[in-house]
């Protein structure tokens, strides 16, 4: 009986021992797995601390160079032309009846740049509510608004500005190291037809001393 029961009781003690063994390896291995855990984790933030976080960065505009070399529209020297097709327009009224449409050349005009002009052309034919075509009286011919053979535009007008290279000034005394007016000369005319047309001859502008050009006309002729 004696030795049965101690049997007994050094079993109850293996298998108590056992459990404990158990239990502090699965507490281990809790623990390293704890720390494994950890130490990724360290390993992510130091990582994360060291590599910085991408930024969005928006494409630098470049600047305009097209509009930086652009030269500003001169609004007195359109203000000017724009006059001198008031005037033509003015002039022979019976010259306006019925049209519906109006051309204008003044690709001779040297005292406008290109974008100038065309800033006199749409002002002058938008007052007018009437579309305009840009060209040479040859080339509206060409492109059939002209009736070259009879000579004959039924339902248009052509208008022309042109720089007159030739003109000769008789230029005021001016003193030394003063620069003398601004100014410029050039014909100008309204056709309808062969019988049917308005020139200004020999017209000569001068910029003014408010800033405003005027300009006279040297010959008027009808045809």
């Amino acid at each position: 009986m004696r030795r049965t029961a101690l049997l007994l009781i050094c079993l109850s003690m293996l298998i108590a021992l056992a459990g404990c063994g158990q239990s502090q390896i699965s507490s281990g291995t809790k623990q390293e797995e704890t720390d494994i855990t950890k130490q990724v984790e360290k390993t992510d933030n130091k990582e994360n601390e060291s590599t910085p976080i991408p930024t969005e960065t928006k494409p630098q505009t470049e600047e305009n160079s097209d509009s930086e070399q652009s030269t500003p529209v001169r609004e007195d020297v359109c203000e000017l032309y724009l006059e001198v097709l008031e005037d033509l327009w003015n002039v022979d009224s019976g010259l306006n009846s019925e049209l519906s449409q109006i051309g204008i050349d003044l690709s001779e005009l040297s005292h406008l740049t290109e974008v100038e002009k065309d800033t006199v052309m749409s002002e002058f034919a938008s007052k007018h509510d009437l579309p305009y075509i840009a060209g040479t009286w040859e080339e509206l011919c060409e492109q059939g608004y002209i009736d070259k053979d009879n000579l004959y535009w039924k339902d248009g007008l052509f208008f022309s500005i042109k720089t007159n290279e030739e003109a000769a000034w008789n230029l005021p005394d001016t003193k030394d190291g003063n620069s003398g007016p601004e100014l410029t000369a050039f014909d100008a005319q309204k056709w309808r037809s062969g019988l049917g047309a308005y020139y200004f001859g020999r017209c000569t502008a001068q910029k003014n001393d408010d800033g405003k050009w005027s300009y006279t006309v040297g010959q008027e002729a009808i045809a």
